[in-house]
């Protein structure tokens, strides 16, 4: 799946996503990729969808895409009720996911580290995170931090309930809109002049924009 990765573009299909609810439960920095695509800066390509699960509210039962009765997903990134069960999982199970992903790309770190990974499931069940704030070396907005520690709620009830909320909340950030549709086509047009003219390598045939991915390392794009 590709959605832009600006909050409030009319190209964000996450009310689609929203609406189908199917369940990731694997979101992780592996699976999240910036790309330029169909000259759109920006897009989030969401991989790996080997564990998606459908969900189905109301009284239907779910329907198990997977093997959805055992334990699933990444430590590091797995929400409190999926270690609890599986089959509890809701579309609110990613939304811990995509607010220990934030952390991660804020902190360079995970929410919870042991070396253990029974000890790393009981700090994500019993322990509060140390807000982002006190582990990253760049500034975080109250605002930002707040979504943040929000989505890492343990009680699923008490986190943003969909990614429409969880986008509306983004968007109180002061500096949610610095990085707009300008400062993201000029950081992809560098990218590519510098994918161009890569010394030692005139001959390489290299893919055309519209299909070029890469993974971002977000430090370096500081306006």
């Amino acid at each position: 799946m590709c959605t832009n990765s600006s909050p409030d573009s009319d190209r964000n299909p996450r009310a689609a996503w929203s609406t189908s609810s199917p369940i990731h439960r694997d979101i992780k920095p592996a699976n999240v990729f910036l790309c330029d695509r169909g000259g759109v800066a920006d897009c989030v390509k969401v991989l790996d969808f080997g564990l998606v699960r459908e969900y189905l509210d109301a009284n239907r039962e779910p329907v198990y895409l997977t093997g959805a009765k055992g334990m699933v997903g990444t430590p590091s990134f797995m929400p409190p009720e999926a270690i609890r069960n599986a089959v509890r999982s809701d579309p609110r199970s990613d939304i811990y996911s995509v607010g220990a992903l934030g952390y991660y790309l804020l902190t360079a770190a995970n929410v919870f580290e042991a070396e253990k990974v029974l000890d790393l499931y009981e700090k994500h069940l019993n322990e509060s995170p140390i807000p982002p704030s006190q582990r990253s070396k760049n500034s975080v907005s109250a605002e930002l931090e707040e979504t943040l520690l929000r989505c890492l709620k343990k009680e699923p009830n008490l986190r943003p309930q969909s990614v429409n909320e969880l986008s509306a909340l983004l968007l109180t950030s002061p500096r949610a809109s610095d990085w707009g549709p300008g400062p993201r086509a000029a950081w992809w047009a560098r990218y590519h002049a510098q994918e161009i003219l890569r010394p030692g390598e005139t001959d390489r045939e290299w893919p055309a924009p519209i299909d070029a991915t890469v993974k971002i390392d977000f430090a370096t794009r500081i306006k």
